[in-house]
């Protein structure tokens, strides 16, 4: 009890010092690369075996160790299904934005699960003060938002990929989850192997 009073007034501190959106970050066990990552504002509930709340979504950055079993609820934008992870061991996260693959820089560069990510946000020449996004990945699939339209596909530029919510891209690759913030340029995306 006593650590989770340290745990809660860390989370209120660090609140009133950084004031910024977190994204959730879900290790599932202790091997390497064994998370999963969903962009900020994505709503979610850790309940006890018992089905106590003891975490939520919030713009706190903290985290909660996984020692005995507990559920995780996510509520992800783009579906209209729930995300439910049973999990025994690792670490339910929320960790600043900052501290992702978000950035406001016009060429990046970035890897998401073995595949690179390279893309471009540049101004709209139709829209005053609003920006458009081509976005390439290693492995052949490419999103374009531009002027409030958006496209992906595979390859070829006639080979369309469907696009579901805002914006998951679902391929027989994986699935390419992405966001895009048309008013400042900030991107956040992962992939997720097949």
């Amino acid at each position: 009890m006593k650590n989770l009073m340290i745990l809660l007034i860390t989370f209120m501190y660090a609140n009133t010092i950084y004031g910024q959106a977190t994204y959730l970050k879900i290790t599932q066990t202790n091997n390497a690369n064994d998370y999963v990552m969903y962009p900020p504002g994505t709503k979610f509930e850790l309940k006890t075996k018992e089905g106590y709340l003891i975490f939520k979504n919030s713009d706190d950055p903290g985290f909660i160790d996984i020692t005995e079993k507990h559920t995780l609820y996510v509520y992800p934008t783009w579906k209209n299904t729930t995300d439910v992870f049973v999990l025994t061991e690792g670490k339910v996260e929320k960790l600043l934005s900052a501290r992702y693959k978000e950035t406001t820089h016009t060429n990046n560069a970035m890897e998401s699960n073995g595949v690179t990510a390279n893309y471009s946000v540049t101004d709209s020449e139709e829209r005053v003060g609003k920006k458009n996004l081509e976005f390439k990945l290693s492995n052949g699939i490419t999103f374009l938002y531009e002027d409030d339209k958006y496209r992906a596909y595979l390859n070829d530029q006639h080979n369309y990929i469907r696009i579901k919510g805002k914006y998951l891209i679902e391929t027989e690759l994986g699935t390419l989850k992405i966001s895009f913030n048309p008013n400042n340029g900030v991107v956040w995306w992962i992939f997720e192997k097949v």
